[in-house]
């Protein structure tokens, strides 16, 4: 008997905190509907010390042709900026080209270093190395 009296007192408390959560339920859902509306006022509404206005106005629409204006203007810009750097940046952006080198003149030098390093091996100032 105690059992079943035990058994019954414990699924009639787990209905009730079934239906006591089902209440506050409303109560949750009516408080974030009430934060979400005071969120939305605070960020139409900033404070001076908050900075910059987190909804900024609406702006018309640019052109396609005034978008590509921009571009062009922004290239001009950039590459003479990048032609011309500032002192302080301490890092040349064009870097100097080097000079250019004939494929005969590359050729003649490793020629000349093929033969000086053989003539050193047959001399024996070459020691052989162990990899």
């Amino acid at each position: 008997m105690r059992m079943l009296a035990l058994s019954i007192a414990i699924a009639s408390s787990q209905l009730l905190a079934l239906g006591a959560q089902a209440q506050t339920t409303d109560d949750k859902a009516a408080a974030k509907a009430e934060r979400r509306k005071e969120g939305a006022e605070a960020a139409k509404n900033p404070l001076p010390a908050e900075g910059i206005d987190p909804i900024p106005a609406a702006r018309p629409k640019s052109s396609s042709g005034d978008k590509a204006a921009a571009r062009t203007e922004r290239k001009v810009e950039g590459s003479e900026a990048s032609k011309n750097p500032l002192p302080a940046e301490g890092i040349e952006t064009v870097p100097t080209a080097k000079p250019k080198v004939s494929a005969s003149d590359k050729a003649a030098a490793r020629k000349a270093r093929r033969d000086a390093a053989a003539k050193a091996n047959k001399a024996g100032e070459l020691k052989p190395q162990n990899f």
